[in-house]
């Protein structure tokens, strides 16, 4: 229940902040860490708050990890944009209760 408050609460934020800039869509790579467990890799996709460049935004998305014969995973958090058309997020996997940092192409004004 504590977990599902606080993604209610995230996602309610996150979708307010779209409301004010263009949102950017990122496609790249994700890495799940902690856990006591290998990291894991795998390719994400997801919405970003903003698309302005040299800004920190929010992110949420879905991503496909390649180990264990393969699983998706679901996470929110924030990011940050360069100019170079590049993203980082960092976030939490809801799915697999792991935080998760992702790199990868977002078009950036």
């Amino acid at each position: 229940m504590k977990n599902l408050k606080s993604t209610t609460a995230l996602v309610s934020v996150l979708l307010t902040s779209q409301a004010m800039a263009d949102p950017a869509v990122m496609f790249g790579l994700s890495f799940n860490f902690g856990g006591d467990a290998p990291v894991s890799t795998g390719v994400s996709l997801k919405l970003l708050s903003n698309d302005k460049a040299e800004s920190v935004v929010g992110a949420a998305g879905v991503s496909y990890f390649f180990d264990n014969g393969g699983y998706f995973g679901l996470d929110a958090g924030v990011g940050y944009l360069f100019n170079a058309d590049i993203a980082t997020t960092l976030t939490y996997d809801f799915i697999n209760d792991r935080p998760q940092f992702s790199l990868g192409y977002a078009e950036v004004c």
